[in-house]
């Protein structure tokens, strides 16, 4: 079983980003909440408030939408060509995805790959809440070992280092920077 992180690893950019701002940009009427947004985003920078809490208020809106399920799929008929072109040469069934990107925003993508084993972020679409932990950093490893409590990977792909903690469950590591694997030694 090889690991992968989502974001800036077999997706080019942060799906979470491009889909707030695809948000943003189709639904003009969000423009509204801009200082919301800025002065959210000063806090979280600020480091007053915390990545989860972050996301949910970022996110306000989602539950707004009652076919939000359908924006996301439209979502991704146009940035679904930001899969990198190395992921989906090597890519394997027993691949398993760990993002901290919320769930309902990648899925559509890891269904697209055709990708059965994940975890993400579960962020309830319904109520705005994030339920337990974003999946980022100590939180992968955690959510990892309570689902395969036995595996040691063959690989992990990541583009930060705030992954070391799945590196470390791993035979190899590879850092992704811009499309390019560096295998790097944890």
């Amino acid at each position: 079983m090889t690991g992968y992180d989502f974001d800036k690893t077999i997706y080019t950019n942060d799906s979470s980003v491009d889909f707030f701002f695809y948000m943003l940009f189709s639904r003009p009427y969000l423009l509204i909440f801009t200082p919301w947004f800025l002065l959210i985003y000063a806090f979280y920078g600020l480091k007053i408030i915390k990545k989860k809490n972050f996301k949910e208020m970022m996110f306000f809106f989602v539950p707004w939408h009652k076919n939000i399920e359908k924006i996301v799929n439209k979502f991704w008929k146009s940035n679904a060509n930001k899969i990198q072109d190395w992921y989906t040469k090597q890519k394997k069934d027993d691949d398993i995805i760990i993002s901290a990107s919320p769930l309902f925003i990648i899925k559509p993508a890891l269904d697209m790959l055709n990708i059965k084993n994940f975890i993400a972020t579960d962020y309830n679409i319904k109520t705005g809440k994030i339920f337990g932990e974003n999946c980022y950093g100590e939180a992968k490893r955690t959510a990892f070992k309570k689902l395969y409590p036995t595996i040691i990977l063959d690989a992990f792909y990541s583009d930060s280092m705030s992954d070391k903690p799945m590196f470390q469950l791993s035979e190899k590591a590879f850092l992704v920077k811009k499309g390019k694997l560096k295998e790097i030694k944890v």
